[in-house]
């Protein structure tokens, strides 16, 4: 009686676990494709956002900062972000990122006026992003936590970017859209320069600009460096 026991906690805590895993991204089939009307982006959309230079985990700060400022809203929010490098081929120090909420679309605020005036008043810059008429698009399941974010990056991420390499697609920036349920992830096929931020720089740019901090910080160490000083001699001795 008690192997039974036993053995039916077991399988209750495994059902359990696959059924955490599968809503989070893990174990399911993710299905990208060519769509004219990707979600989120079918039409023009108002956004507030802060650009983010480093490692794209360390966005989630801003998106729990952009939920905190919209938390007694009645409406329900969606979150956003435009990353603008590939983290396989780029430094992690370069990466650059735009993340916020999404506000409104097609000319029609979400939110009140007010929840805009705590977003700006808190770092976040308005934007708005245009409508997409081309996009290579998947979805996952997300809770919203850390589990479903190593989903996206270990398995979503690699099957869309073989979808994109195996039909030939030439994309730029990935664009994710955050809810409760889910991630759509969409890389947009045209009009992609209008998703470049005011703060955005090209990867040449950075280097260069870390290069010239790297030298003007060895030139400010070597100038701090007191300048060597002789010795005192000994007092001679009478013999």
């Amino acid at each position: 009686m008690f192997e039974l026991a036993f053995i039916a906690i077991l399988l209750a805590a495994a059902v359990y676990i696959f059924l955490t895993l599968r809503k989070n991204g893990f174990f399911v089939t993710v299905e990208p494709s060519v769509t004219t009307a990707p979600k989120n982006l079918e039409k023009p959309l108002a956004v507030y956002y802060k650009y983010h230079l480093g490692p794209y985990q360390n966005v989630m700060e801003i998106i729990g900062q952009a939920k905190q400022l919209l938390s007694s809203s009645p409406a329900p929010s969606t979150f956003f972000g435009i990353y603008y490098d590939n983290p396989e081929t780029t430094d992690s120090h370069f990466l650059q990122s735009a993340v916020g909420v999404v506000f409104g679309a097609d000319g029609k605020d979400f939110h009140d006026e007010k929840y805009a005036k705590d977003l700006v008043e808190n770092g976040f810059e308005k934007l708005v992003l245009p409508k997409v008429e081309r996009a290579v698009q998947a979805v996952q399941p997300s809770t919203g936590g850390s589990l479903s974010f190593l989903a996206l990056i270990w398995f979503t991420y690699s099957t869309i970017r073989k979808y994109i390499s195996e039909n030939k697609l030439e994309t730029t920036y990935a664009v994710e859209f955050y809810s409760d349920s889910d991630i759509h992830v969409i890389f947009p096929l045209d009009d992609v320069n209008e998703f470049l931020v005011k703060d955005y720089q090209t990867i040449d740019k950075l280097e260069s600009d870390a290069a010239k901090k790297r030298f003007d910080s060895s030139e400010e160490d070597s100038e701090s460096e007191p300048e060597g000083t002789e010795e005192p001699e000994g007092d001679e001795k009478d013999e």
